[in-house]
């Protein structure tokens, strides 16, 4: 009877040291998968907010920077750029 008794408890508390690590693996993970996420998300806006610079530097270059800030597609990149610049705040 001890032997059966020991090796229930032995199991049961294999059993409750499995269910606690599992439970800490799964919502360790979801943590770290939503904080790398926010960030690849933030780098995303980034990148984006740099090529939309780039193509107002290249607009400013063939055109001139006057006549290149005057025209619509400049306007729209400005429109676009300062929208992403809001949400990386």
């Amino acid at each position: 009877m001890k032997i059966v008794t020991t090796i229930s408890a032995t199991a049961g508390v294999f059993a409750i040291l499995g269910g606690l690590w599992a439970f800490d693996c799964t919502y360790t993970r979801a943590e770290k998968t939503r904080q790398i996420e926010q960030r690849l998300d933030r780098k995303i806006l980034m990148d984006d907010a740099r090529d939309i610079r780039r193509r107002q530097w290249d607009l400013e270059k063939y055109m001139g920077p006057e006549k290149a800030k005057q025209t619509r597609e400049y306007k729209e990149l400005e429109n676009e750029r300062e929208e992403i610049l809001r949400r990386l705040r």
